[in-house]
């Protein structure tokens, strides 16, 4: 019997190809969608003749691709192109070997850019760059995955220059999703690229919207504010009062929620201008440590939508300290919405046996939590506050699965889902 193999030339398509590309375009999400074979994967095939082996590598960077996909591919070179597209306007990085195979596909496409080099390749750098819109790296650098020791050698792992490399290709991306152990590294690609105008220089991104998978310093420079630790309790106990580690009276001054940006301009203490752009931005998971919201305000001084997450049931006095620097933020004239995302109280150790166990009571709801009665409070006089539930992992979930892919709007908008909820 045949397969999709056997056929080294594209076959022609010349009625299917007189649609207009956008329903091509419609048509190949279906089918992504659409799988016969779920477990098919691309890594499983071989280069074609008439592709280049990198346009393959780029397509391997899913973990499950439908065969339906790989015959679109070789019905001709227009729909080939097309279902490219339509496999890079999202790009997922889930997996430490997904990272360093679409860091390898990067590699390549510059390769086949270089000047000399004869033939035309499906993946290049202005592809990438005009192409790519949602870059999701999903994957937390303290999880190692074992099938990358099949890419190199054995306990190399996912590197800083992995990540810029991958940001830096895809710098038109208008979406960025990462771990806040890596924001570091796209800090430091903005920098990298100041003095250009609007951080418009090829390879500096510019992207607007941005998920960081928890609290992270980026403003070393802008300001220093002492971290208050979360209380934790130690079992037995219940939630109650408790003072934090640093008094408030010692925090020094945050700044100022009145503060005016010229989105044209850069503060010259400003930690990168790469985050002058970003308008919305959401902090998924709370942090082990106190961070202070307000600060984020001077490291991203365009934000119009921002969400924060914060523990039910920990210490009541940073809770007040977090309340105050929402009502700063709501002062600002251009904020539009504002999340609080509470996540149910962290236990450890054996407290977090008693926590799951219901028989002995069961966690404390979460909605009499000290929290969410003060942003409720608050959302009575401000329309633009929100509160939700939180859920530990689902900013990795929220890119999973091929409708993610397959979507012109990636995973959809989260924001309009949480005001429309």
């Amino acid at each position: 019997m045949p397969t999709p193999f056997d056929n080294t030339k594209f076959s022609s398509a010349p009625a299917l190809e007189t649609l207009p590309n956008e329903l091509l375009l419609q048509i190949i999400s279906e089918v992504v969608l659409s799988s016969t074979w779920p477990d098919y994967k691309l890594e499983q095939s071989l280069p074609i003749t008439g592709t280049t082996e990198t346009g393959w590598k780029g397509l391997r960077r899913a973990e499950e691709i439908p065969s339906g996909i790989h015959a679109v591919t070789l019905t001709s070179r227009h729909l080939h192109n097309l279902a490219n597209t339509v496999l890079y306007r999202t790009i997922v990085l889930d997996k430490e070997k997904d990272v360093l195979l679409f860091r390898r596909t990067v590699d390549d496409a510059q390769k086949a850019s270089r000047p000399g080099r004869t033939g035309k390749v499906a993946i290049t750098p202005d592809f990438l760059r005009n192409v790519v819109k949602r870059l999701a790296i999903t994957h937390a650098p303290m999880h190692t995955d074992l099938a990358v020791f099949t890419s190199r050698k054995l306990g190399t792992k996912v590197s800083n220059s992995d990540i810029a490399t991958i940001i830096t290709a895809c710098s038109r991306a208008h979406v960025i999703t990462i771990p806040s152990q890596w924001a570091h590294v796209l800090r430091d690609i903005g920098k990298a690229g100041e003095g250009s105008e609007r951080g418009e220089a090829p390879g500096n991104p510019d992207f607007t919207e941005l998920l960081l998978s928890s609290y992270v310093d980026l403003a070393k420079t802008c300001s220093t504010i002492p971290p208050i630790a979360q209380w934790r309790p130690s079992a037995p106990s219940t939630p109650i009062h408790s003072l934090p580690v640093t008094p408030s009276t010692t925090r020094p001054s945050t700044p100022d929620p009145t503060m005016q940006h010229d989105p044209n301009g850069a503060s010259s203490n400003s930690p990168a201008t790469v985050f002058h752009h970003v308008t919305h931005l959401c902090i998924a998971e709370p942090a082990h440590v106190w961070y202070s919201p307000l600060a984020l305000l001077e490291v991203f001084p365009s934000l119009t939508h921002i969400a924060l997450p914060r523990p039910a049931h920990a210490n009541t006095e940073n809770d007040e300290l977090f309340i105050g620097d929402v009502k700063a933020i709501l002062q600002r004239p251009m904020m539009q919405v504002v999340v609080i995302i509470i996540f149910p109280q962290i236990r450890v150790g054996a407290d977090k046996e008693q926590a799951v166990n219901r028989d002995v009571g069961g966690p404390p709801d979460i909605k009499e939590s000290t929290i969410w009665l003060a942003v409720e409070e608050l959302r009575k006089g401000d329309g633009r506050l929100f509160v939700v539930n939180g859920h530990s992992g689902s900013w990795r979930k929220d890119w999973q699965g091929p409708a993610v892919v397959a979507s012109p709007r990636g995973p959809g908008n989260w924001w309009k889902k949480v005001i429309n909820a």
